[in-house]
């Protein structure tokens, strides 16, 4: 059967974009912002982008490397684009933060079953703390024996089918009103216009958490989210954090949650809980020592010109109890590490070596 005009017509790339279509793609960029896929200054030059798009083509090329991206026309229109429905995403696909989350843990655990050694560990984690893209963490777990199952493409819905029934429905409504309000005048049809430069996009400042008081603030917010301050592990960056906790209703399982000023599941599964994690009361870090260790890590590792990247709260089953790794980089990749216990005594440090 031949493709009908409209079916042609939603699925050309330069088919004309409606204000509809920029606004689910600022929804999508939206998502995926909050996830951990995008930074803040990509995301607002998409943001920008979509608002100002003149075709579906366009929109397109603003989700094509997101994971659940928008779906734009009929399913058999996304087949003659080579767009699969579901399976695994493409290796340049962006990474979410519960991706580098459960890759890290991944990392973990061939450290303690010997895989990895110490310093392969060290060295993998900070890669899977910095990867961008779901290709970077898979090449990172490729020869380990326990691999973390890779996101999967959420089913696309036959939206063609749905918005044929629809138009139907909507037919035979329009025309049952027409024979008993013929005699009445048609309504003027108006378009609504949208200045997308004059609305720009609202993001909940985040503050600095590789600050003493970015951490305070991510406690606070904790709390006062869910009662307590108690996690299995706490990663914070500077503009983003993830955190894992037990879950409400089974303590063997766990949930995940990105941090962005505020708080949000990182997906609507729970996974089985480590049998390494333990109860950690945030309440117990020793502020004072954690703001001395922050603001000196860059000189006490002796990286040139490096910054906190981003520290770990988790159980270290190496020192043995749970602790602070922090990580400080540079712009060439120069690493070092320490840890600390909650307590603020620096247990071990690995220094930048020339």
């Amino acid at each position: 059967m031949a493709d009908s005009p409209q079916a042609r017509s939603v699925a050309d790339p330069r088919t004309r974009a409606r204000d509809i279509d920029r606004a689910e793609v600022s929804t999508v960029l939206d998502a995926a912002y909050a996830e951990g896929q995008l930074g803040a200054q990509e995301y607002h030059d998409r943001v920008k982008r979509a608002g100002s798009a003149r075709t579906l083509g366009e929109l397109r090329g603003l989700t094509a490397d997101l994971q659940s991206p928008a779906v734009f026309g009929p399913t058999t229109e996304r087949k003659r684009f080579g767009r699969k429905h579901s399976g695994e995403y493409p290796a340049r696909t962006k990474a979410r933060d519960d991706d580098r989350a459960r890759t890290i843990a991944a990392l973990d655990t061939a450290r303690a079953d010997g895989q990895l050694d110490a310093e392969e560990h060290t060295a993998m984690t900070e890669l899977a703390a910095e990867a961008r893209t779901l290709g970077e963490l898979a090449t990172l777990v490729a020869e380990l024996q326990q691999r973390p199952a890779p996101p999967v493409k959420p089913k696309a819905r036959n939206t063609f089918r749905i918005v044929t029934i629809a138009a139907v429905g909507l037919a035979a409504v329009g025309g049952f009103a027409w024979t008993i309000r013929a005699d009445e005048p048609a309504a003027k049809e108006t378009a609504a216009s949208v200045d997308y430069d004059a609305a720009p996009p609202l993001v909940i400042p985040t503050p600095n958490l590789n600050t003493i008081a970015g951490f305070v603030q991510f406690r606070d917010d904790y709390r006062t989210k869910f009662g307590d301050a108690v996690v299995d592990e706490a990663v914070l960056h500077d503009e983003h954090a993830s955190a894992v906790r037990r879950a409400p209703d089974n303590g063997d399982w766990t949930v995940s949650y990105t941090y962005r000023g505020g708080f949000e599941r990182s997906n609507s599964q729970v996974t089985t809980r480590d049998r390494k994690a333990v109860d950690i009361d945030l309440a117990q870090v020793n502020t004072d020592a954690l703001a001395a260790v922050l603001n000196a890590a860059a000189t006490t590792l002796g990286v040139p010109g490096g910054v906190v990247s981003h520290y770990r709260i988790a159980n270290d089953t190496w020192v043995g109890r749970p602790s602070i790794t922090v990580y400080v980089r540079n712009e060439v990749s120069q690493s070092a590490h320490l840890v600390l216990a909650l307590s603020g005594e620096v247990l071990k440090t690995y220094p930048y070596e020339r």
